[in-house]
């Protein structure tokens, strides 16, 4: 994604902070960190946008807002994660 940055300089807007408890949206955060490089070599991105309560909300982007494959992504990879990472974790929604 560096190489994205360079491209699109300072016109490319930071997201906004994810909504939901600080210690549990760190907590997620800590998870979609460890699989962003493998997201990126696909030319896509997940954003964490909300934690409420055992949900947690993501908005994709890049080449995961249009891909076939985003649902494997998310039930295959990011849910997985999720739940063996955190006990509290319930559900995944996509925005």
């Amino acid at each position: 994604m560096k190489w994205l940055d360079r491209v699109l300089g300072s016109a490319r807007a930071e997201p906004a902070p994810a909504r939901g408890d600080p210690a549990r949206v760190a907590e997620v955060q800590r998870v979609l960190d460890q699989l962003a490089a493998s997201i990126a070599a696909d030319g896509g991105r997940v954003e964490l946008t909300a934690v409420d309560g055992g949900q947690v909300t993501v908005r994709l982007q890049g080449a995961c807002s249009h891909c076939g494959a985003s649902d494997m992504t998310l039930q295959g990879a990011i849910e997985p994660r999720l739940r063996a990472a955190l006990p509290w974790f319930e559900r995944l929604r996509v925005e």
